[in-house]
């Protein structure tokens, strides 16, 4: 379901005090029925240019420390050197500063209305550039869970960081599917070299979510999704956040069996940051 657009307060005040319950119910309903929500104008174009400085700088300190490597995603372009598409997990673990954005506390504030208790477990970005050719393939987030129990108050959002159109890559889904029957994943090599999972649904009913910069879509694992290949003539970059019950205590799991990086902020801080 895609919400109608917001109307842009004056006030700062977190997901807009004004129509907080009427977008609470809405957006809830639509999980319920549809399995995925798309929201318009619910920040505005400082806090998205906040958001894409720091995942930019994560990037580049990913792209300089060896021990950061691991979290990078990349699918070679033709010209060598250049990229067709990269991604980064854990950005937040590279820039703390993000989980301090505007955009952040506001998706956190959302998600514990929509789904109860819960904390942030997941951080994706993926920049696909321009006239990509790689298409995100449908899947369910779900299949890529090493165990299959159920998350019943697990969210993600997509947050764009420009506007995104159906030819730029935007998110599109089937609605309903979060109700039926998981579907068989078959795994393929992705061009990145990493091990993919790819659904092959019925995409007749397939709904396309194209966004402003300052909006989102919300999804539950269930939900099939897909994204075209960017042919838009600019970057499309968006950074995903998931929340679950226990978030915050995965994540502290991972770093103590050694799974993420540890960020040498001194080091880091005493280096002048390029401009993104």
């Amino acid at each position: 379901m895609i919400l109608p657009r917001l109307r842009r307060r004056s006030s700062p005040a977190p997901i807009y005090d004004a129509v907080d319950d009427w977008l609470s119910q809405t957006a809830a309903e639509a999980l319920r029925r549809d399995g995925f929500v798309a929201v318009e104008r619910l920040f505005s174009a400082t806090e998205v240019q906040a958001v894409q400085t720091l995942l930019d700088r994560a990037f580049e300190r990913a792209m300089r420390m060896p021990a950061a490597n691991a979290l990078l995603v990349c699918y070679p372009a033709d010209a060598p050197g250049g990229w067709d598409q990269i991604e980064l997990n854990y950005a937040a673990t590279l820039a703390p500063a993000l989980l301090q954005t505007a955009v952040f506390r506001r998706c956190t504030t959302l998600a514990r209305r929509l789904a109860g208790p819960g904390s942030h477990a997941f951080d994706h970005a993926i920049y696909k550039a321009a006239h990509n050719r790689t298409e995100t393939p449908w899947h369910q987030d779900a299949a890529f869970r090493r165990w299959q129990l159920p998350r019943p108050h697990q969210l993600h959002f997509w947050i764009p960081l420009q506007d995104v159109a159906r030819d730029g890559g935007c998110m599109e889904f089937l609605p309903g599917s979060h109700r039926r029957p998981a579907l068989r994943h078959e795994t393929v090599l992705r061009a990145s070299g990493r091990i993919g999972l790819v659904a092959a649904p019925d995409p007749a009913a397939r709904v396309a979510c194209p966004l402003s910069a300052g909006g989102l879509t919300i999804h539950t694992p269930a939900t099939l999704h897909c994204a075209r290949a960017n042919a838009s003539d600019v970057p499309r970059r968006a950074w995903v956040l998931q929340f679950g019950l226990f978030g915050e205590t995965r994540l502290a799991a991972k770093r103590l069996a050694g799974s993420l990086v540890k960020l040498p902020v001194g080091r880091l801080r005493s280096r002048p940051e390029r401009p993104a």
